[in-house]
C-alpha cells in the first residue's frame, strides 16, 4: 500500500497537469490581490466563534498569524510539481499540524477554518473575469488543492495525538497506583498540616496574610497543578480538586481581609469553610487511591498483564467493533507446555520467573492495538485487531517460534527452554463473544492432544473470513 505522502504527491502531480498550469497561475493571480481580505474574513469570523477565542487573540492575529495565513494561501496555488518543491510543500503542511497537535487546537476549529477559507476564495473567483469554461475547472482546481493541504494537515494532527496519547498511557502504565496511592497520603497529611499550621498562627496572633503561602503554592496544589493531570485525565474527581484549589485560595483572600478588620465572627466563619474544603479534598484523595487500586487489580500482579477482570469489556467493545465495520478480530490462546515440570524441578519462584519473562516477551510481539491477558496459571490470550486468519496464524507461528528459541532465565544463572501449544479463531461475525474464545480454547486443547508445541487454527467456516479491510 503507497504511503500517505506518495498518495499526496501523486495526486498534486495529477492536478498540476501542463493543461492546468497556466489555470492555476490565473487563480493565483486572482486570489493575490484578495488575499488580505480573505484573511481578514477569516480571522474575524473565528474572533466570534467563543471556541476559537482562546487560541486567537488580537494582538497576535496582528502581528503574526495574519501574515502566516496569507503565505500558506497563497503557496498553495504557487508551488511547482517538482520532486523537491512537492516534498518542501508536504513538509509545510505537516509542520502546521504539528503546531495545531501542540497548542491542541480542535480539529473541528481547523476544517470549520478551511470551510471559511474556500467559501472566500470560491467567492473572489466567481467574481473574476474568468471565462465560464475556466471558472468551473479553476474552482474544481482550487477545492481540490486546499483540501490536500487540509488532509495533510489532519494526518499531521492525528499522528501527533496517537504519540501523545501513547506516550501518555506508557506515563501512566510505569506509575503503579501503590505508588499513587503513597503519594494521595502523602497529600493528605501535606493538607492537614497547612490547616493545622494556619489555625495555630490564628490563635497566636501571628497570622500574616503576606507571609502565608496560598494552598496553590502548597505541595497539594502543586500536585494538582502539574501531576493530577496527567495521572487523573477523564476521571470526574479530577475537576472536584481543581474547583477546591480555587475555592481554599479564595477563602485565604477572604480570611486576610478579615483579619486585618479583626471581625472575629467573619474569621470562624471563613475557617470552617476552610476547613470544610480541606476535609472534602482529603476524601477525594483517598476515594481516588482506593479506587486506582482496585482498577490495578484489573491487572495481574506478577506479569502486569491485563487479568479477566477486564475480558469482558475488551471482547464486548472488539465483537460491536467487528459487527458494525466489518473489521475482524482474533484470538491467540496460549498455554506453556509442560509447566508443572519447571515448578517441580526449579521451584515456584523459578516458575514465576518464567512466567515474568513470557508476559514481556508476548507483550513485545504485538501492535500497540492488541491486548495481552494472563487468564491464570501458564495460559495467556491475544486479542489481535483488525485480522484475518493469515494474519493470526503468522502472528501465532511468530510467538511460537520466538518462545522455543529463547533462553528463559533462572535465579541461579541457569536457563530453561519452554514450549507453547497455541489455539487461533477469527471472530466469526456472531454477537456472542464466548462463541470466539471457545473456539480457540477448543483448539488449543487439540494442539496439546496433538503433541504440543504447535498451533491449531479453529475449524469455522469459510464465509467467516470474506470481508476483511
Amino acid at each position: 500500500m503507497k504511503s500517505f505522502k506518495s498518495l499526496h504527491k501523486n495526486a498534486l502531480k495529477n492536478i498540476h497537469t501542463q493543461q492546468n498550469k497556466f489555470l492555476i497561475a490565473k487563480i493565483f493571480a486572482t486570489l493575490e490581490p484578495h488575499c488580505e481580505n480573505i484573511v481578514s474574513h477569516f480571522y474575524r469570523a473565528l474572533l466570534n466563534n467563543a471556541s476559537a477565542i482562546k487560541f486567537l487573540n488580537h494582538d497576535t492575529v496582528k502581528n503574526r498569524l495574519r501574515l502566516t495565513l496569507a503565505k500558506w494561501l497563497l503557496d498553495s496555488f504557487s508551488f511547482q510539481e517538482t520532486e523537491d518543491d512537492l516534498e518542501r510543500y508536504y513538509q509545510y503542511q505537516r509542520e502546521i499540524g504539528h503546531i495545531h497537535a501542540r497548542i491542541d487546537l480542535p480539529m473541528s476549529l481547523v476544517d470549520h477554518g478551511m470551510g471559511l477559507i474556500k467559501r472566500q476564495v470560491l467567492l473572489v473567483l466567481k467574481d473574476s473575469l474568468l471565462e465560464r469554461d475556466e471558472l468551473a475547472d479553476a474552482m474544481i482546481i482550487a477545492i481540490e488543492l486546499l483540501d490536500w493541504s487540509l488532509a495533510v494537515i489532519d494526518e499531521s494532527y492525528e499522528h501527533d495525538l496517537v504519540i501523545n496519547e501513547k506516550n501518555a498511557q506508557s506515563l501512566k502504565m510505569h506509575i503503579s497506583a501503590q505508588n499513587l496511592a503513597f503519594d494521595y497520603e502523602r497529600l493528605c497529611t501535606s493538607l492537614s498540616e497547612w490547616m493545622r499550621n494556619l489555625l495555630l498562627l490564628i490563635a497566636q496572633n501571628k497570622y500574616d496574610a503576606s507571609m502565608q503561602s496560598t494552598i496553590r503554592h502548597s505541595n497539594f496544589g502543586l500536585w494538582i497543578s502539574h501531576k493530577a493531570h496527567l495521572f487523573l485525565a477523564g476521571r470526574p474527581e479530577l475537576a472536584v480538586l481543581v474547583t477546591l484549589v480555587d475555592c481554599i485560595d479564595e477563602e485565604m483572600r477572604h480570611l486576610a481581609t478579615y483579619s486585618r478588620q479583626q471581625n472575629s465572627l467573619e474569621i470562624e466563619q471563613t475557617l470552617q469553610r476552610l476547613n470544610e474544603c480541606i476535609s472534602k479534598s482529603i476524601w477525594v484523595l483517598g476515594n481516588i487511591a482506593k479506587d486506582m487500586i482496585e482498577e490495578e487489580n484489573g491487572r495481574d500482579p506478577l506479569t502486569h498483564l491485563f487479568n479477566r477482570r477486564y475480558l469482558e469489556t475488551v471482547m464486548r467493545h472488539e465483537t460491536g467493533y467487528s459487527l458494525e465495520n466489518g473489521i475482524l478480530f482474533g484470538a491467540v490462546m496460549i498455554d506453556i507446555d509442560h509447566f508443572k515440570r519447571i515448578n517441580d524441578m526449579h521451584g515456584h519462584d523459578n516458575g514465576d520467573k518464567v512466567l515474568e519473562q513470557l508476559a514481556e516477551l508476548l507483550s513485545r510481539q504485538v501492535r500497540a492495538g492488541d491486548f495481552v491477558f494472563r487468564l491464570g496459571g501458564e495460559e495467556f490470550l491475544i486479542i489481535l485487531a483488525d485480522v484475518n486468519l493469515a494474519v493470526v496464524q503468522r502472528v501465532a507461528e511468530k510467538i511460537r517460534v520466538v518462545i522455543a528459541n529463547n533462553a528463559f532465565k533462572l535465579s541461579d544463572n541457569k536457563t530453561v527452554d519452554i514450549t507453547v501449544s497455541i489455539g487461533t479463531a477469527v471472530h466469526d461475525r456472531h454477537p456472542d463473544f464466548n462463541r470466539t474464545l471457545k473456539l480457540a480454547d477448543d483448539a488449543l486443547y487439540i494442539a496439546k492432544d496433538e503433541g504440543r508445541n504447535r498451533i491449531v487454527a479453529a475449524q469455522q467456516s469459510p464465509m467467516t473470513y470474506g470481508s476483511i479491510i
